[in-house]
């Protein structure tokens, strides 16, 4: 951490998790793939799923009402995983400080009071699944078999989410010492479980039937608990710098602060995430229905939702190779933050940047190349797919923009000031995008107008972004050598 070459340790840590969040983003959009293609399953088998809802009406359209149950949850998904992945961001920032200051102790309770937040955490989504999936799926869609998929897949996934919450913690704990492989096996032992048995859930496979969303989320839920299994045998069987006692599980009120003092304006800047789903989504509905007004006989409004939420897997496989990095990057540039090296804290940063722009542009050409192939794996409508491809081809033109966007989070993280990112994040996807996205959709009367919302939020929140950078150099960066041992 505080010795070598800054690039190649940025590679040699991320690659594990770039690999692993690879991955781990196939989990939504292999479980989107296999729900498209439940078209293709006997009138027998859709009869058994959808019990009386099934009539001749819905023949040819499951999987688009399908891929839009499965949009419709998604808000709520990126709430728990902001969550989980929040507080293992304060976990991570902590145990990396606290290592850099030669803090082993402390480490260590960073880490098994990190734990404890994490599964109180998830008994509150637990009795969320089990309690709200039924009207929050009743609230979003008025088509009966779009709420039952959609209650079916929120209330397995969210009531049944700790194996989530536990894996993502002992990853950042992992990755906070250096152990990103460990990451990666964690990650890639959950994905593999949960693309094998999407196939066996989802489609049936010999003795096994046909559940459709249902197996899909049985196949998620399946895959996280997997990938837990595995972080428990990794973390408390193996030798490494934090070793967790059992009088590191009793709160202490002063180390829950220090994890949420990082970890909580974290969470708040990804679980914009969900709000900018719910207003984009409430968006295109309000377009949708203007236009089905216009043109009745085509259910604009779920062919809209729809189209975004099959775009929005699609994003997290380009945009997890950055996370990846990033990762990485928190505990290297937490790790001489906290060694108060001014100087490598800086080189390393400038790697990250051009290392997650250089991936950007990888992923920009992909989508502007490839988009109709890619949509053509998904067995939705003709329809969907014209719209998915477009969405694809405009939004992808901020993807760098974004890139150097998220790395200036990082660094806000890693400095104890992710308000700054939290900041940054608001911007970017409710306080410009949304109003850009309602402007411009009002003007154009077409969906093509929000899709342009994105890259114009991503060039002014990274011009907010720097500002902000330059601020926390002035303030933080500059003097690192010169001040105390941070605490």
């Amino acid at each position: 951490m505080g010795t070598e070459p800054e690039g190649r340790l940025l590679l040699s840590l991320g690659w594990p998790i770039i690999v692993s969040m690879l991955v781990q983003a196939l989990y939504n959009v292999v479980d989107s793939i296999f729900v498209s293609r439940m078209d293709a399953l006997a009138p027998e088998a859709l009869s058994r799923i959808l019990g009386a809802l099934y009539t001749p009406e819905v023949i040819g359209h499951v999987a688009d009402k399908a891929i839009t149950a499965l949009s419709l949850v998604n808000p709520l998904q990126m709430l728990l995983i902001s969550v989980a992945v929040g507080t293992s961001v304060g976990i991570n920032s902590l145990i990396s400080r606290r290592l850099g200051a030669k803090r082993f102790e402390d480490a260590n309770r960073a880490a098994g009071n990190g734990l404890v937040v994490l599964l109180i955490s998830a008994a509150a989504f637990t009795v969320a699944g089990l309690t709200l999936s039924g009207p929050f799926m009743r609230w979003q869609s008025d088509d009966p078999v779009v709420q039952l998929m959609g209650m079916h897949y929120m209330s397995i996934c969210l009531s049944l989410c700790a194996g989530v919450f536990v894996a993502c913690g002992i990853e950042r704990i992992m990755t906070a010492q250096g152990k990103t492989i460990f990451a990666m096996c964690m990650q890639l032992t959950g994905a593999l479980v949960n693309i094998v048995l999407d196939r066996v859930f989802v489609l049936g496979w010999g003795p096994v039937p046909a559940m459709g969303v249902k197996g899909a989320a049985i196949a998620t839920v399946a895959g996280q608990f997997a990938s837990m299994l595995l972080a428990i045998v990794l973390l408390y069987g193996t030798k490494h710098e934090i070793r967790i006692k059992l009088s590191d599980y009793k709160l202490n009120r002063k180390t829950v602060h220090e994890i949420y003092r990082v970890g909580l304006p974290s969470i708040l800047m990804q679980a914009v995430g969900t709000a900018m789903m719910f207003g984009m989504n409430f968006i295109l509905k309000a377009l949708g229905d203007y236009q089905l007004a216009q043109n009745p006989g085509v259910d604009y409004p779920d062919l809209y939702r729809g189209a975004f939420g099959t775009y929005f897997r699609l994003q997290s496989i380009i945009f997890m190779p950055v996370f990846g990095l990033t990762n990485a990057a928190m505990s290297v540039l937490g790790y001489n933050f906290g060694a108060r090296n001014r100087k490598r804290f800086m080189r390393a940063f400038k790697m990250l940047l051009i290392y997650c722009c250089v991936f950007m542009v990888f992923g920009t050409l992909l989508f502007e190349i490839f988009s109709g192939q890619i949509i053509r794996i998904f067995g939705v409508s003709a329809e969907m797919q014209a719209v998915t491809q477009r969405a694809l081809h405009i939004i992808s033109i901020g993807f760098i923009l974004a890139a150097a966007g998220i790395s200036f989070s990082t660094a806000f993280g890693a400095t104890d000031t992710s308000l700054y990112g939290a900041i940054t994040s608001l911007q970017r996807q409710l306080l410009v995008l949304l109003p850009v996205a309602a402007l411009l959709a009002w003007i154009t009367k077409d969906v093509d107008g929000i899709w342009w919302a994105f890259p114009i939020s991503e060039f002014i929140t990274l011009i907010v972004a720097g500002l902000l950078f330059k601020r926390l150099y002035r303030k933080k960066i500059k003097p690192l050598d010169d001040l105390p041992t941070i605490e």
